[in-house]
């Protein structure tokens, strides 16, 4: 296990460089800051004066060196528009957006889990297909859309929550709901997958045939075998979640790190974008490899190799 432990963090550094790698080659082929940061008529002086005050002047394998330093340090300067430090701005953006992930992470996949046994238990009845029909339905419709319905109606007509903005409890709602139902729709049907599967396997068929409560067979048997992929799925559901943000922020006018991200692509404030992206990139790899290492310690077959 700490020889597993040892290489997926070899896979963190590695996919931080990467992610640096990449994103230092699309920044610089976007355009020139100095264009947007100076005024309509600036000449040739006030543009090179610009350029000299961002760094951009230097040369391009230093640049790269920076910005590899800065990504592996987690400290990317100064901000291009601002003239802050980066940090000052990133991490109380993070945390505005970690307001709305981490309920959704929380409440989603227990919505799931319950829509997800209560389907497998009632394969063939009504009750279970209308369940996963409203799933399958509830999938189908792009979180965007229904963030736009529920400001439609809630905020709008009824006038029950904030539209936009960040500040006060109310404007969690319509962004927590909606993550969650986008986490939801398409982990319960996951769970009804695996719980049907897992129904089916030995060890279950072994533990009704010695006469178990079927509340027994379900959670003790049943459920720890449909666990370790199902883990393995909400790591890739934080990942979406976390994605959903680059849209659903600047529609809602959330003050996340997502609307961050927006704004400072459009702006060619290439610390900021550089910032963003490798927390994206850490946060996300990093939940991933905690998930596996849970998925391994809890599966034997994957400790002995054998799947």
């Amino acid at each position: 296990m700490i020889g597993y432990v040892a290489r997926r963090i070899g896979l963190l550094l590695l996919v931080v460089f990467g992610v640096a790698t990449v994103l230092f080659t699309l920044t610089r082929l976007s355009g020139d800051p100095a264009a947007i940061l100076s005024p309509p008529d600036a000449g040739p002086a006030v543009l090179a004066a610009t350029r000299e005050r961002l760094g951009l002047n230097d040369p391009l394998w230093l640049q790269y060196v920076h910005t590899l330093v800065n990504a592996f340090t987690l400290n990317f300067g100064q901000s291009f528009t601002t003239d802050t430090p980066v940090t000052s701005v990133l991490w109380p953006r993070l945390g505005t957006s970690l307001w709305i992930i981490v309920p959704a992470l929380i409440i989603g996949p227990l919505i799931a889990l319950v829509i997800g046994l209560f389907a497998a238990l009632r394969p063939t009845r009504r009750s279970g297909r209308a369940v996963m029909g409203l799933a399958f339905v509830a999938d189908g419709i792009p979180y965007f859309v229904l963030a736009f319905v529920l400001v439609l109606f809630f905020a709008i007509r009824l006038g029950w929550l904030p539209a936009t903005g960040d500040i006060g409890y109310g404007t969690l709602v319509i962004p927590v709901t909606v993550l969650t139902v986008q986490s939801v729709s398409s982990t319960s049907r996951l769970v009804r997958g695996q719980m049907l599967d897992a129904l089916s396997q030995g060890p279950v068929f072994t533990a009704r045939s010695l006469g178990l409560s079927p509340a027994v067979v379900l959670f003790r048997h049943a459920l720890p075998i449909a666990m370790p992929p199902l883990l393995a799925w909400f790591g890739i559901q934080f990942s979406f979640l976390f994605s959903s943000l680059l849209v659903l922020e600047p529609i809602m006018n959330y003050g996340g790190i997502g609307n961050l991200l927006v704004r400072s692509v459009n702006q060619r404030d290439f610390p900021v974008v550089e910032a963003c992206v490798v927390v994206f990139a850490i946060l996300i790899t990093a939940v991933n490899i905690c998930l596996d290492v849970v998925v391994r310690g809890i599966d034997p077959r994957l400790r002995k190799g054998t799947a």
